[in-house]
């Protein structure tokens, strides 16, 4: 199909935040794509919401494109309406799970699903220590009724099937874990019409230059305040091994902090470094000075961090689970996400078997260049397929 000029429709809404959560990682792919098909020439027009922020970046990068015509509206629905008067031959979106309502007409809906985390991690047992006051009660008596799990997965299942079920859709997904996710929860999907194009990290990791904001060696972890990310499991292996007389000489560094009440219960609490937010000057710099990069996320669709962090020539201990094995390959050291013995085993290697840790350095510093590689060979391919030639 020939997507002539200024058919398709950007949902830039994939794009904004809120005053409260300014930035997201579905927001980071969606700006990376628009960037990216704007520099390779392509012309399309991009819908956003009054109500939320867009970024300066974005605006800056859009006026420097006179051909993309932007269009604003109060509420999902007028998107709708927005595609059924200019005629839209297609509409993408980035973040397409609030569109389950929404009415393309003959518009071919692409989308990206980035994974099925509700699904497939509809919940955990520690959830409720992320939580405060009387959610933190509903949460605890969540975690031991699968009942009420099971009515929130079957929650999560019918909105995604609105989505990946309406007419002329077009999946992309980015990993092979979350095809093949897609295709077991969704049996009604066909596998040829699910599309796999790794997520876009970029490639400025190694351009970073910076003193380190530690002093001293350390462990580093992200997003504390998510439960996904597991970061409650992981606290609790290092405060025991440092209970036990292990990482004398190390600290252990942990970003996305909120005021969270498990933080209390770390007996060694000067070894731990917590920060609730930090820059992006900052951040880089947290990566390239780390020790080690301890990943234990429950889920993850791709998985961002671990590649980072391999960029900088730190090696990483990652939780085995979903995707985070295809996309760091053999060049991480591997534990069971629930098990804080097997964490703090993986951990004991890294700080006592120099053999190990320097192997962990040079397999990720070559998994990380070959992803670079297949990004730059399929990333083109992926544009041309949604903005050119369908």
């Amino acid at each position: 199909m020939q997507i002539m000029q200024n058919s398709l429709l950007f949902d830039g809404i994939a794009i904004q935040g809120t005053l409260k959560t300014p930035f997201h990682g579905g927001s980071e792919y969606a700006k990376y794509i628009l960037r990216e098909a704007l520099i390779a020439g392509y012309t399309f027009d991009v819908v956003f919401r009054n109500d939320l922020i867009i970024d300066d970046e974005i605006i800056s990068l859009l006026s420097t494109y006179s051909k993309c015509k932007i269009y604003y509206v109060n509420r999902l629905k007028d998107v709708s309406e927005l595609i059924r008067r200019n005629n839209y031959k297609v509409f993408y979106s980035a973040l397409p799970y609030k569109y389950g309502n929404v009415n393309f007409y003959d518009a071919v809906f692409i989308q990206v699903i980035h994974g099925l985390r509700k699904i497939e991690l509809p919940w955990d047992f520690y959830k409720y220590k992320y939580k405060k006051n009387l959610m933190k009660i509903l949460a605890r008596i969540v975690s031991s009724n699968i009942f009420i799990q099971n009515i929130l997965k079957k929650k999560h299942l019918r909105k995604i099937n609105a989505i990946i079920q309406k007419p002329n859709s077009i999946i992309y997904t980015v990993s092979s874990h979350s095809k093949h996710s897609l295709l077991y929860f969704f049996p009604g999907l066909e596998y040829q019409n699910i599309k796999v194009f790794y997520s876009p990290f970029g490639s400025s990791v190694n351009k970073f230059k910076g003193n380190s904001l530690i002093e001293g060696d350390y462990y580093l972890m992200v997003n504390a305040n998510r439960f996904e990310k597991n970061i409650y499991r992981a606290i609790k292996s290092f405060d025991k091994l440092i209970s036990d007389g292990h990482l004398k000489d190390k600290k252990i560094v942990i970003t996305g902090c909120n005021n969270l009440g498990f933080f209390k219960e770390i007996r060694n609490f000067e070894k731990f470094n917590l920060f609730p937010y930090v820059s992006t000057d900052e951040i880089e710099s947290l990566y390239s000075n780390a020790f080690a990069f301890v990943y234990p996320s429950l889920n993850e669709g791709f998985g961002y961090p671990p590649l980072k962090a391999m960029g900088y020539g730190v090696p990483v201990i990652a939780s085995c689970a979903t995707s985070i094995p295809e996309v760091c390959s053999n060049a991480a050291l591997y534990f069971n996400p629930l098990s804080m013995d097997e964490l703090t085993n993986r951990i004991l290697q890294i700080e006592y078997d120099k053999t190990i840790r320097s192997f962990l350095i040079d397999k990720g510093l070559i998994r990380f260049q070959e992803l670079i590689d297949k990004q730059k060979t399929e990333l083109p391919i992926m544009l041309r397929q949604i903005f050119g030639n369908v």
